[in-house]
């Protein structure tokens, strides 16, 4: 272990010794006495401890959430009897009578498949119960995953949740997924992420990277193991309270709070390895011309493993974590700290991550709840260079350089590259958030919330000054070193009020208004600084820099400021109407655009509870409908006309036209409808979810090109398209057995997307990449390239007389041939298979199968070793395969074939395995422990597909959208992971 990590894990285990027992908090542990109720809550059956469970006192506003040991303690309980009720998400809802006084009640909660008293609060102006929702929220319970082979959010989404598409582009450590809800809403590049928020606070999202570097996200920067639960609203039709930048969806995160009772303290601490299994297979062999016009058959993975000197090495991966939580009824924390230390399967690759997280809930009276949340992070990582890595010195080296220092790969070797190539992303981040909630009077509620979000990043590419070795692969300038930093500092803010008066109109009829606004705010300030030339080794600052200095920076700000109105009418507490408006102004928008609107309306109807229903094997039937819109902001200066700076020839400061701008331009419309129901059939053992979507973007936002005679150069931002998306969302739940000694549960998630540029706004298509391009009728960014049907060949194994389709119906010569539809980028169908057994109510085996269908993208490893290179085995032995594929390969270079562009890369992946198993009560307590538990799990431990590259999975995310390709990127790795968990 380095001297600067081992330094950052002290800091990391100083921070949890604040926290040891009998120091800061020690004092809020309590003993039974009158006036409280407390116990714990467990599964029925298993009897294990539920954390994160929602303990209420029927009638009242006293209530908290169970912690790590499933306890919990309320306080401030007046009379002698009360109900208790407790819900929790995958379980049902469950009362019981109590004395006040007891504080060790045993509570079981039996599983459930349809939640409609889960309180839910994504979407909606306060806390609400799920039977009131129009539209689906997916609830993921992270606690759940605690000792599962969980490393990020990404992973945490993966699979858990319909509609929601998560790619894994790489396997670098620290390099993150590609989160996309209910298919491409936007023509723009990188605008479809959903809209995050933590704690109800709008946090940085941003995507970071290079083309064909690998990619990272500030969604990464959160640790999975401070998080409570997920909410996910997926569109319009649900994201109206959110307005404009949510019409892509919603990821509501909602950390762990503290709970009353004495400290809990949870420890885990997880050891893995990641490795690239089969690396020489799928890499494959090289071949090339030797001296004597020999065929060189040539694997540089095998060949630098004979020589001591392997390529990919095994990643060690660790995570460490301490927190307590606790407290009393007046006021109860939660504090964590957390290092994930992972190495990548190069040299050129490091990730370490340090999390700390402590929420503190304080309530002064009956009426008053102050809510805080406050998250730190420091991520120092090192990625590999794209084009200048590892990756790309094996998948563009030909053996014809076998013999010389090369030693076969693209320019130089591996340790040079290594030594050369220096990129590191430096993080540190704080988020605080603030709620403040009053109940004023018996009807109405107040809540108001402000935070902010604040990331520093700064990313370095570094050549420090080359030796006699290493600079002979290099220019004498390249070789003198050279750095480059680019500094992003993002601020997020964000503040709301919300009230909510709830009236019982009649015995039946109960009415809920809300109203309040929000006021958010982006700033983004960049600097950017470069120099060449070091005078001597050692030397690695700019300042330091001898023959070229530059530096440069700019500052963007985006305001939004909003204000609702939502009507929510219940009756008999089982037919709900739900109206809203809202209204948004965005700094982003052409000074002669007006306020957007976006109105809401969703009914939810629960038909098993009318009179009427006598269907004894569904025990819960609701019927939902929604009709929603919200909204995505242009870019921060895309309205306005701007100037840009310039020399003049007399050698004095001057401008010149540069962007015409558009006073009319305003958001990308978002609109939708969905419709679904729930479905608990034979007694609970099975539920079912179904959603349909039909989802419209309008006012999409364009490039055009401008007339010169208007005096200003390049295009000009216009709202002139339309995108559609459809599809449909089903999860089916079920308890399959339930014995004594046998329990196995099953879930089947699937969803569709159907996505259209319906209307483009202009003549003909524009083109996104090299090979895609939006067009009318067809997904976006899709696909287009000549379609070779047929070629023969000559005595010399040379093709000629290559067809290709017309689009017709017929054949035409490939040198006139138009390019047709070959694919899209996003999948047409996603799903997941999960299932759990638990055997002797203690030992716990649960697996994911996902799968993807529909999506293509571009092989670059195919394009540039057979096509241009021509390293592969079908330049030097085309008679070996079809005729059509060895002509593709002749030709590839000048022309874009479906061989490499738009290929299909369907996959179903076995992404999650793990075997988990409750340590023994006695063994717990010879360390001291209440409980533990120890797990071992697996990931990405079998792929199937037919795509002919490396990984189906492989993507270049930071050109997702413009031109989906795999080119030079680690695919994802297998990886094993040990977990142990304890609480004491």
């Amino acid at each position: 272990m380095s001297t600067v990590r081992s330094c950052r894990l002290t800091l990391f285990l100083l921070l949890s010794a604040l926290a040891w027992p009998g120091g800061l908090f020690g004092p809020f542990g309590l003993s039974a006495q009158q006036g409280v109720v407390g116990g714990v809550v467990v599964a029925a059956g298993t009897l294990e401890p539920l954390s994160g469970a929602q303990v209420a006192i029927v009638g009242t506003n006293l209530g908290g959430l169970t912690n790590d040991a499933g306890r919990f303690l309320i306080e401030g309980i007046s009379g002698t009897e009360v109900t208790v009720q407790v819900v929790l998400l995958g379980y049902g809802t469950t009362t019981v009578q109590a004395t006040v006084g007891v504080t060790n009640l045993r509570i079981s909660l039996g599983q459930a498949v349809v939640m409609l008293d889960e309180l839910v609060v994504t979407g909606t102006a306060g806390d609400t119960r799920r039977r009131v929702l129009g539209n689906a929220v997916s609830s993921i319970d992270a606690s759940a995953t605690l000792t599962a082979p969980v490393e990020n959010l990404g992973d945490l989404l993966k699979g858990r949740a319909t509609g929601v598409v998560v790619t894994q582009g790489s396997g670098v450590a620290g390099s993150t997924r590609e989160i996309r809800i209910r298919g491409r809403s936007s023509m723009q590049d990188r605008s479809d992420a959903p809209l995050l928020v933590v704690d109800g606070v709008r946090v940085n999202n941003r995507l970071f990277g290079n083309f064909a570097d690998p990619a990272f996200s500030r969604l990464d920067d959160i640790d999975p193991a401070n998080i409570e639960s997920i909410e996910i609203i997926k569109g319009p039709a649900a994201a109206t309270l959110y307005g404009t930048e949510a019409s892509n969806g919603v990821i509501q995160i909602i950390t762990k709070k503290g709970s009353a009772g004495p400290a809990v303290w949870s420890a885990t601490m997880r050891q893995g390895a990641g490795y690239f299994h089969d690396a020489a297979d799928r890499i494959g062999d090289f071949y090339g011309e030797g001296p004597s016009g020999e065929i060189i058959q040539h694997n540089p993975i095998r060949a630098e493993e004979a020589r001591g000197t392997p390529i990919f090495s095994t990643a060690r991966e660790q995570f460490y974590n301490l927190s307590v939580r606790g407290g009393t009824d007046a006021i109860q924390y939660y504090l964590s700290g957390s290092a994930t230390l992972n190495d990548g399967v190069t040299d050129e690759n490091t990730s370490d991550k340090y999390n700390a997280q402590f929420n503190l809930n304080i309530a002064p009276s009956s009426k008053l709840r102050i809510s805080t949340s406050t998250g730190l992070v420091i991520n120092r990582a090192r990625f590999p260079d794209g084009f200048n890595g590892i990756m790309a010195g094996v998948l563009w080296g030909t053996p014809s350089s076998l013999h010389t220092e090369n030693r076969g790969f693209y320019f130089a070797p591996p340790e040079t590259l290594i030594e050369a190539y220096q990129n590191n992303h430096n993080v540190n981040r704080a988020t605080l958030g603030i709620s403040v909630e009053h109940n004023t009077t018996d009807w109405l509620t107040q809540r108001l919330t402000g935070g902010m979000d604040f990331t520093d990043q700064v990313v370095s590419r570094y050549t420090p000054r080359l030796g006699e070795f290493d600079s002979q692969f290099f220019s004498p300038r390249e070789a003198g070193g050279s750095k480059t930093v680019d500094r992003e500092d993002v601020l997020y803010k964000t503040l709301e009020y919300t009230a909510t008066a709830s009236l019982r109109v009649s015995q039946d009829l109960t009415s809920n208004t809300s109203g309040g606004f929000q006021v958010n705010q982006r700033n983004i300030r960049f600097t950017e600084a470069e120099g060449e030339g070091f005078p001597a080794t050692g030397v690695g600052v700019i300042a330091g820099a001898g023959t070229y200095q530059r530096g440069r920076d700019d500052f963007l700000e985006n305001n939004t400021v909003g204000v609702f109105l939502q009507e929510q009418f219940g009756w008999q507490d089982r037919l709900f109407l739900t109206v809203a408006i809202r209204a948004d102004d965005n700094s982003a928008f052409g000074e002669d655009f007006d306020l957007v609107y976006y109105p809401k309306v969703s009914g939810s109807w629960v038909l098993s509870e009318e009179s009427f229903w006598n269907f004894d094997w569904a025990n819960a039937f609701r019927l939902r409908a929604a009709y929603g819109e919200s909204g995505q902001q242009p870019d921060a200066f895309a309205a306005l006309r701007t100037y840009e700076a310039r020399a003049h020839p007399a050698g004095k400061p001057t401008i010149t036209p540069s962007a015409s701008g558009n006073a009319e331009l305003g958001p990308e419309r978002g609109k939708e409808i969905e419709v679904g129901f729930d479905l608990a059939l034979l007694n609970d053992r099975v539920g079912v979810d179904f959603t349909y979507y039909d989802q419209t973007t309008t006012d999409a936002i364009l490039s055009r090109n401008v007339a010169p005679s208007t005096g200003f150069a390049g295009n000009q931002f216009v709202n002139v398209g339309e995108v559609t998306n459809s599809g449909f969302e089903v999860g089916i739940n079920a308890l399959v057995l339930d014995r004594p000694d046998f329990d196995w549960d099953l879930g089947v998630a699937f969803s569709t997307n159907d996505n259209e540029i319906t209307k483009l706004g202009i003549d003909g298509y524009l083109y996104t990449g090299w090979t895609t391009r939006h067009q009318e009728g067809y997904p976006v960014s899709s696909f287009f390239a000549p379609i070779l049907v047929s070629a023969e060949m000559d005595a010399d194994n040379i093709a000629y007389n290559l067809m290709c389709k017309d689009g017709e119906g017929g054949t035409v010569s490939c040198d006139d041939a138009p390019y047709l539809y070959t694919g899209q980028p996003g999948a047409t169908l996603e799903g997941s298979v999960n299932t759990t057994v638990t055997l002797f109510d203690r030992i716990k085996i649960s697996g994911m199968l996902d799968f993807q269908r529909g999506q293509a993208k571009y092989i670059t490893d195919r394009w540039n070793r057979c096509a241009w290179q021509l390293s592969c085995e079908i330049n030097y032995y085309p008679e070996r395969f079809p005729v059509i594929d060895a002509a593709a390969a002749q030709n590839g270079g000048w022309y874009d074939f479906q061989w490499t562009t738009g290929v299909r890369s369907d996959f179903a992946r076995l992404r999650e395995v793990s075997v988990e198993y409750p340590v023994p009560e006695a063994w717990a307590q010879r360390l001291g422990a209440a409980s533990g538990t120890i797990s071992l799990g697996a990931r990405n431990l079998a792929t199937f597909t037919d795509y002919p590259g490396l990984d189906p999975e492989t993507m270049d995310l930071t050109s997702s959208i413009s031109e989906p390709n795999d080119q030079v990127i680690i695919p994802p790795l297998r990886q094993f992971m040990l977990s142990v968990h304890f609480t004491w």
